[in-house]
């Protein structure tokens, strides 16, 4: 994630050290509470293709 933000040119957010270190913790504080109130986790970062089955299986079985 910080090396997506530190390459993108659309959004200064994220580029100093101490917005770097903010990101950082509340990633730790943030994201296990999503992961532990949700049904479904997928990877985006995972293979295009991996995404798309992903995506497709889940609207499957909610449908």
């Amino acid at each position: 994630m910080l090396a997506r933000i530190a390459t993108r040119t659309n959004n200064p957010f994220g580029k100093s050290p101490e917005e770097r270190e903010a990101i950082l913790r509340d990633l730790a504080d943030v994201e296990p509470l999503l992961r532990a109130t949700s049904t479904v986790e997928i990877d985006a970062s995972a293979p295009i293709d991996e995404v798309v089955q992903q995506l497709e299986e889940l609207a499957r079985t909610t449908l």
